[in-house]
């Protein structure tokens, strides 16, 4: 009798670390931001690399990556910084059928290809979690990130939520956040913007260290640091699956976001739309295929 009860208390233990994630702090999406932190003293590196591809026509590969460091202050409270860069590779990709839009500077020749290498610049991030979904009923924190560069100066903040089910197997997590932000425009000094958006996920480990689900974006822009319908530019909606592998240090994560549709709000924008999709100086069809590979250490 008493081996029976050893035995079921070993298999319980071995569920229980089975349900937790493989890599503390593991990022389960490509876009969405669950609660998990990294533990107090343990910090980890994380390269993310981003093909925004395809626009209206011709040829285009917008490729971000970005260089982070994470580290774990508290249990509940984790600060990280990115060094921010991209290669940019058009042909041809606006409505009009001319290489001009997004990260294309308004002085190239539109009748030329584009190709170039940039650096964007360098970004902080603090992730003070509240509530924990393995301790509470649900997961809850609060992110923000600055962000300064050559071209663009930015400040984002998030509400992150987290929900965990079948003993930590599935998690579903939600993201509420903003931005106001500064970009330079050539020629015309720099332009005052504003963002909001709501990034929904699912994912379900379906054996140790795979997981699999599904990520939604709604994104809106507006004119100015005001969200007034007024100064609306679009909404765009994005959708597609997300693939996870956590081991004991390492974690790899691959997601495709596609463009499902787009309305635009101004003439300008409403000139970018092509398919039900908008391009010009804003998203791609696939926005985007993003790679993520980290590494936890002590």
């Amino acid at each position: 009798m008493s081996i029976s009860k050893a035995a079921l208390g070993v298999a319980a233990a071995m569920t229980l670390v089975g349900a937790q994630p493989a890599v503390a702090g593991e990022a389960l999406f490509g876009y969405v931001y669950t609660t998990d932190v990294m533990p107090k003293g343990k910090y980890e590196v994380e390269q993310w690399i981003t093909d925004r591809e395809g626009q209206a026509k011709g040829r285009f590969h917008d490729v971000l990556m970005r260089s982070e460091v994470e580290y774990g202050v508290t249990d509940n409270f984790q600060v990280s910084g990115y060094l921010n860069y991209s290669y940019l590779n058009a042909s041809g990709n606006s409505v009009a059928g001319t290489t001009e839009g997004l990260d294309i500077p308004a002085d190239h020749d539109p009748a030329k290809p584009y190709r170039k290498f940039r650096y964007d610049g360098v970004s902080a991030e603090a992730v003070w979690r509240v509530l924990s979904p393995y301790k509470d009923p649900i997961g809850l924190a609060f992110y923000v990130e600055p962000e300064i560069g050559p071209r663009e100066n930015a400040v984002e903040v998030k509400i992150l939520a987290q929900k965990n089910y079948l003993d930590d197997r599935l998690v579903l997590a939600a993201n509420l956040w903003t931005e106001v932000e500064k970009e330079k425009v050539e020629g015309e000094g720099w332009e005052k913007a504003s963002v909001w958006e709501l990034d929904l996920g699912a994912s379900y480990r379906f054996r140790p260290n795979w997981s699999a689900g599904l990520e939604f974006r709604n994104h809106n822009e507006y004119t100015g640091w005001t969200l007034d319908h007024s100064n609306q530019e679009h909404t765009a909606f994005f959708f597609g699956p997300t693939l996870h592998y956590g081991g004991e240090r390492w974690f790899v994560t691959a997601t495709a976001l596609y463009q499902l549709h787009a309305k635009a709000y101004s003439d300008d924008q409403r000139a970018q739309i092509a398919h039900g999709r908008v391009y010009g100086d804003e998203h791609t069809t696939w926005d985007g295929l993003r790679l993520k590979i980290g590494r936890t250490f002590q």
